[in-house]
């Protein structure tokens, strides 16, 4: 029992004395502890050639963390995220054949159509956006392929590079995995209730920090697996016309003075109906003064 409390009180004394130096080196020294409490553990497990190997690395301080470094930078790879933006015009009726390309296209790379949404204007153009994702390495061949649906009006690539935030956090996490299994370690020998109370508590806290860790991982992992690309698409005098390249034609300024009408006797009609009520109210008033009011005084000129 007091072997244990010993032990605890050891390791929150070398944490709070790293707690003032950098997160990447507390981080180091705290994950070597572990390791080598779980190392202790397993009573040479390794056999011969985990002593070779320690024999090796204390001859060459400094050798067990670049072969580390190297197998994880090779294991991680590039970190990207890529994503665009296109805005495609196509021909007057083309709308419903070019989304039909488009996904075809999304398919044809292995990708999915995450979100779409269409609209048909009041001159009958047909507009909207096609959001897909394919594999990261078939991105440029998906823009040069969308690229012939239309007349291609604008094009926004971004690439982030994330790699560094990866290796941080593929770092924490060995980091609080080593700690989460030097304090099960420790709970399984707690003799005492209270020390196991407190050993746990620090588990849940190790472990909560894990899930989080494992989660970016995961949404990293997605997001540089897999580009995403979101498509305007939209018909000749649609919503994502740019304005001054359109064509003149009847058919627009009809629709053009047609909503200016409805407009029109649209506000008329709604200042017709508030107004309504009021003028009943006013004409029924005046009826009923003038049948059962005073009468009214007639004025007679007077005598010459």
């Amino acid at each position: 029992m007091k072997r244990i409390v010993a032990m605890i009180v050891v390791v929150m004394a070398v944490l709070a004395g790293c707690a003032g130096a950098s997160d990447e080196a507390s981080g180091a020294d705290a994950g070597a502890m572990a390791e080598e409490a779980v190392a202790e553990e397993d009573g040479g497990a390794s056999g011969g050639g985990g002593d070779q190997e320690a024999a090796a690395d204390a001859a060459a301080p400094g050798a067990a963390d670049d072969r580390a470094s190297a197998v994880l930078t090779a294991t991680i790879g590039d970190r990207i995220v890529r994503d665009g933006t296109m805005r495609i015009r196509v021909e007057e009726d083309a709308f419903d054949g070019a989304f039909d390309r488009l996904v075809g296209i999304a398919e044809q790379f292995g990708g999915t159509v995450l979100a779409s949404d269409a609209s048909t204007g009041d001159d009958g153009a047909t507009s909207g956006t096609v959001t897909v994702r394919v594999p990261a390495e078939d991105f440029d061949d998906l823009l040069v392929a969308v690229g012939r649906v239309g007349e291609v009006e604008q094009r926004s690539i971004t690439s982030e590079d994330v790699f560094d935030e990866y290796v941080d956090l593929e770092a924490r996490l060995r980091h609080n995995r080593a700690q989460e299994r030097f304090y099960l370690s420790l709970l399984d020998r707690a003799e005492d209730v209270d020390d196991a109370i407190a050993v746990q508590q620090r588990v849940d806290g190790i472990q909560q920090t894990i899930e989080q860790i494992e989660g970016r991982l995961r949404f990293l992992d997605e997001r540089t697996s897999f580009s995403r690309l979101t498509v305007e698409l939209f018909e000749v005098g649609g919503a994502f016309q740019a304005e001054g390249t359109a064509q003149p034609s009847f058919a627009r300024y009809w629709a053009t003075a047609r909503a200016a009408l409805v407009n029109v006797l649209g506000g008329a009609l709604v200042v017709a109906t508030v107004a309504l009520p009021f003028a009943i109210v006013g004409a029924a008033l005046l009826l009923v003064v003038r049948r059962y009011g005073p009468p009214r005084r007639r004025v007679t000129a007077p005598d010459a």
